[in-house]
């Protein structure tokens, strides 16, 4: 795993973010005072963590001696072939290494530069190759980029929106000026990106500015920044396209112009992150800063700030008192975990508040007099409660509360008339590695007057509310929980009026309750369903073969009986499927050319499983294939070794019977040779404890 090291990383938050991601990785739970560790603490935990395990990480752009002296203590030679990777564009830093180890990455050859120039440039064309008349200007403007792969492709793609034209080339060759031939290679990377972000139009250009707020190697959340664009202003309206569509489609933009990068997980194609490539990055801060764009706080706060700053960023806190005396305040983001108070005394333009994993317990009482504010998050905070005068925020359009500790909305928020976006999932750690369940928030009655929401979730059934809520003709994705049986019939009937809805979950009061969607008529844009709760007769709902545009699939506690996966077998979108106690049979048969576009199959808590059977030419795209907690299926699908594209197969909580096949001597082992990545996990004397199978 890597980790970006920025000049003015802390040491202390260096480790913290280690430290959180190889718990992650590993699915274990984060200590909960990693927050409050120094870091003495940190290092203890570390060590403690990586004791007699096998690691690769990657430190990314260390500018800083100092900072591997310090990180070094914790990521001590195990003995168990762990390595340390750090690139940098210091030669001091390099010279920490022994020099036998020390790469140093040279440009690429003229022919290698010159391919992914034109890869890039002529991205549109069928052939990818750069036309005659285009050419010497083409092999001019290549040549300027010495061989540097991220200067290439900026400047390529840059051009690929260009006309083709001769002097719109040449413009762009000319503007690409430095004066000595000797200055280095990393300035000339950032005049070509400089370039590239003066070149943008302006709706893009703050898009792209308002992504220096976040901290260096953030992973920033794709309907996040949607959102935020929109309540910041910086989307225009167009045609009959929602906001949230036109911000998407300046994502989309931003991605192809190469200013944003995009994370892509779980080998699906669609990525729901984005990080800012650290020379951009760079770029992007020092022009935020001169155009009083934004201010980012990552060190001291006190004396740094300007009265007229209208965006800030908290990175990196180092008071337990925040004052935010700043009236010219649109936009406060703080990523700082440090617990802290807030004064809301004068911020009366704030349009964004983004609290995201800050410690705040409780919202301060002149938050309702925020008038302005658009955009309100508390996610994975400690705040309980929300105001009951939380309606007098009229232009409120986000609100977000998941992962944090509120339980139930105050009737006040009837009152916002404007709210798009209502996200309340309330979560609970389940017993899996991998599952979290999730419970429905509690909501006053007369939520389903909020006509302009387009995503409500995950909220709880009650009396009254089903019928109603086909007034919600806008919504995109929608969640609820606690449904009973005798509800089923209204709430088909209300989401059949909902033509625009792409998300849709509906989980049933009880694990017995019968969950009878067989009247409903699917919305033809779904494209993200789960379903928890009984099926009639074991049997699916007979519309769900023809949703086609369906890519993400999760049944639970479905009673599914055998044979009743040939109605999905053919749905030509699917990407990912997940059955969740969800199948009672004892053997599942793929068959050939079943699932042609799957890529994601999970399997949890199968009781009855004990076989699983894949044919030639079925699941032929498949890519991550993990088993948990099936107890019966002591052997290895029958046809695994015919998922040739197969990058990951992972074992929880399975029996031992069927590991000790794959492991080392084992009759097994050579069906699973093919596979990148074999993992297994158990559960013993309350620690997961993972094993590598391949």
């Amino acid at each position: 795993m890597g980790f970006c090291v920025s000049q003015n990383s802390d040491t202390v938050d260096l480790l913290r973010r280690i430290i959180k991601e190889l718990y992650r990785e590993k699915r274990d739970v984060t200590p909960a005072d990693i927050n409050l560790m120094d870091y003495r603490r940190l290092v203890e935990t570390l060590r403690t963590h990586l004791q007699q395990k096998r690691y690769l990480i990657i430190l990314d752009d260390v500018w800083r001696t100092d900072v591997w002296n310090y990180v070094s203590t914790a990521l001590f030679d195990n003995n168990s072939g762990s390595r340390v990777v750090i690139t940098t564009r210091n030669q001091d830093v390099a010279s920490i290494a022994v020099e036998s180890r020390v790469l140093r990455l040279e440009p690429l050859e003229e022919h290698e530069a010159w391919t992914l120039f034109c890869r890039n440039a002529f991205r549109r064309e069928k052939e990818k190759q750069c036309t005659p008349e285009l050419e010497y200007w083409a092999r001019k403007i290549a040549s300027k980029c010495q061989g540097l792969p991220l200067a290439i492709v900026s400047i390529g793609n840059l051009l690929s929106l260009k006309e083709r034209k001769e002097l719109a080339w040449r413009y762009v060759h000319d503007a690409l000026v430095w004066e000595q031939s000797d200055i280095p290679e990393v300035q000339k990377v950032s005049t070509i990106l400089n370039f590239s972000i003066n070149d943008l139009p302006y709706y893009l250009r703050s898009c792209l500015l308002h992504c220096s707020l976040y901290p260096d190697d953030y992973e920033m959340e794709k309907n996040t920044l949607i959102r935020l664009w929109v309540a910041e202003g910086f989307v225009e309206e167009l045609g009959e396209s929602t906001m949230e569509e036109v911000a998407l489609d300046y994502l989309n933009q931003l991605v192809g112009r190469c200013m944003l990068q995009a994370k892509h997980t779980d080998y699906i194609a669609k990525t729901d992150c984005f990080k800012v490539h650290h020379l951009v990055r760079d770029l992007i801060m020092a022009k935020s800063r001169n155009e009083s764009f934004c201010e980012v706080y990552d060190k001291e706060i006190e004396g740094r700030s300007s009265d007229k700053v209208r965006r800030l960023s908290v990175t990196n806190m180092k008071d337990y008192w925040f004052s935010t005396e700043k009236p010219q305040l649109r936009s406060l983001h703080v990523f700082s975990p440090v617990p802290f108070h807030l004064s809301f005394s004068s911020l009366r333009l704030l349009r964004v508040l983004n609290l995201n994993h800050t410690c705040i317990e409780r919202l301060p009482d002149a938050l309702i007099y925020l008038f302005n504010l658009r955009f309100l998050s508390l996610r994975y905070t400690m705040v309980r409660e929300l105001p009951e005068a939380l309606g007098k925020l009229w232009k409120l359009e986000i609100l977000d509360t998941r992962y944090s500790r509120v339980d139930k909305l105050p009737s006040g928020i009837t009152k916002l008339e404007n709210l798009r976006h209502l996200m309340v999932d309330n979560f609970f750690e389940s017993n899996s590695r991998y599952y979290e369940d999730v419970l429905g928030l509690q909501v006053p009655k007369g939520i389903w007057n909020l006509k302009r929401l387009q995503t409500l979730k995950t909220v709880a059934a009650h009396e009254g509310m089903i019928q109603r809520l086909d007034n919600l003709t806008q919504m995109r994705v929608l969640g609820i929980s606690d449904v009973t049986s005798i509800q089923c019939m209204g709430l088909s009937t209300s989401i059949s009026k909902m033509k625009v809805l792409r998300g849709l979950v509906v989980y049933t009061k009880y694990k017995t309750e019968m969950l009878r969607l067989e009247a409903l008529s699917p919305p033809p844009l779904l494209r993200k369903l789960s379903l928890g709760g009984k099926l009639e007769k074991g049997v699916l709902p007979c519309w769900l073969g023809s949703v086609t545009n369906l890519s993400k699939l999760r049944l639970r506690q479905s009673g599914l009986k055998e044979d009743s996966l040939f109605s999905l077998s053919m749905l030509p979108n699917l990407e990912y499927l997940s059955l969740e106690e969800a199948y009672e049979g004892e053997k599942l048969h793929f068959h050939g050319r079943w699932f042609p576009k799957l890529k994601i199959l999970w399997f949890r808590d199968m009781a009855h499983l004990s076989c699983i059977e894949i044919e030639k030419e079925a699941l032929t795209n498949l890519r991550s294939l993990i088993l948990v907690g099936c107890r019966e299926l002591k052997m290895l699908p029958l046809g695994i070794e015919n998922l040739s594209h197969l990058q990951k197969l992972g074992f929880d909580s399975m029996p031992n019977k069927l590991l000790q096949k794959l492991r080392p001597g084992g009759e097994d082992r050579q069906k699973v040779s093919h596979i990148p990545i074999v993992r297994s996990w158990v559960m013993r004397e309350d620690k997961w404890i993972e094993e590598s199978l391949s």
